[in-house]
């Protein structure tokens, strides 16, 4: 417990100014990410790891779930995998992408801040996605566990 205390003093003193974030990984891929400007404190009660955001919720975690703890930035792409050669993407038009992906399956598209801007369940086999309502610029594309980068012109 003391060694996890030095650490996370450790990490706060040596915190990067361009940092935005405490993200807490766990196992299984589950991530909680706390903004530094809502942070109020972290404390440990029993086996659990509690962020105490300036909203008064908690972010709550058990230690033994914990893979890392550490300051950064935070977006909502986990994985940026390349295709591995499996295309995907058949057309990209002013006002439409056609996606090759099952049906009931979820595509999300983020901005290159990594925010999601578009998230639509495929409704059909191989079926196509409006960009009508997205200003032009640079997006990521993310359907069948792949992603990939989009330029609407």
């Amino acid at each position: 417990m003391k060694k996890l205390l030095t650490l996370l003093m450790l990490m706060v003193a040596t915190l990067s100014v361009s940092a935005q974030h405490i993200i807490v990984l766990k196992t299984g891929d589950a991530t909680q990410a706390v903004e530094l400007q809502k942070f109020r404190r972290m404390t440990f009660a029993g086996t659990s790891v509690n962020i105490m955001q300036t909203d008064g919720t908690v972010a709550t975690a058990d230690m033994s779930d914990i893979t890392r703890i550490y300051f950064g930035d935070y977006t909502g792409i986990k994985n940026v995998d390349f295709n591995g050669g499996k295309e995907f993407v058949a057309y990209i038009s002013a006002d439409e992408i056609a996606v090759n992906c099952e049906a009931g399956k979820e595509i999300a598209i983020y901005n290159v801040s990594g925010t999601m801007v578009l998230k639509e369940v495929q409704d059909s086999e191989g079926g196509s996605v409006s960009i009508a309502n997205l200003p032009k610029g640079i997006y990521l594309l993310r359907a069948n566990g792949q992603t990939v980068k989009i330029i609407k012109r």
